[in-house]
């Protein structure tokens, strides 16, 4: 199996879970059913740009926005493992309020033209530490944070370890391998389908958790095909 083809399956399956989990309607009345689908919302949105800025060559950009995936992942996850407790904490940890008085209390603020306190939009601590989580979800988890989402950190913090293959493709014009581009995609798509996988619990009418798990189930497999082509391709050197 060719390395594009290989690409090609990857490209379509990420058109096609997108079309399965995108356009839910915004629910009222439930704060974790709207939690919910703001980041099925989000994740979708990233998984999306993720797949164009491969397509388009821009391997760091995507393996950057495939971290802030991970993170959004790591915190639906966590909050859905213990939502009743967990949920409030997150919500109130961003400055959303939660009760009457907290919400006439912003209502008087926004009457008055009065803008919130810096503090109260960008806390000055996250909630939890993604290490931490990762920690209390279980294996892969912890694994996932050690390898990808550290490895994902250098890009993003500009890291010098990126120069130098980033410097020698300049001088040869070549664009970012096939197998690399497909191995951020399956990295993303395997992260993102934890996120419908949650949704389906939530919305079972409109998102067939069995479709999900199918979905990753090849997912999967594209990443089989493709290290299976990787062992053969260092077998004949």
């Amino acid at each position: 199996m060719r390395t594009d083809n290989i690409w090609q399956q990857a490209a379509d399956l990420t058109n096609r879970v997108l079309q399965v989990t995108s356009g839910l309607d915004l629910p009222r009345g439930n704060l974790w059913y709207a939690v919910v689908t703001v980041f099925l919302t989000q994740a979708n949105e990233r998984l999306d740009s993720i797949r164009v800025l491969l397509d388009k060559n821009y391997r760091d950009s995507a393996t950057i926005l495939t971290r802030s995936l991970f993170e959004l992942v790591v915190t639906l996850n966590y909050i859905a493992k213990d939502a009743k407790d967990r949920l409030p904490e997150y919500l109130k940890h961003g400055g959303i309020p939660l009760t009457n008085e907290d919400a006439q209390q912003l209502q008087r603020k926004l009457a008055k033209e009065q803008l919130p306190d810096m503090k109260d939009i960008v806390p000055r601590q996250s909630w939890k530490t993604l290490k931490d989580m990762c920690r209390d979800l279980g294996s892969p988890w912890p694994e996932e944070y050690k390898t990808f989402y550290r490895f994902a950190s250098v890009p993003t913090h500009a890291g010098s370890f990126t120069l130098t293959l980033n410097y020698v493709e300049l001088l040869k014009q070549e664009p970012p391998s096939d197998h690399y581009k497909v191995i951020v995609l399956l990295s993303a798509l395997s992260f993102y389908l934890r996120v419908p996988n949650v949704a389906a619990q939530v919305f079972p009418e409109q998102i067939k958790l069995a479709t999900v798990t199918e979905m990753a189930s090849e997912c999967e497999k594209v990443g089989q095909s493709l290290s299976e082509q990787l062992r053969q391709s260092l077998a004949k050197r």
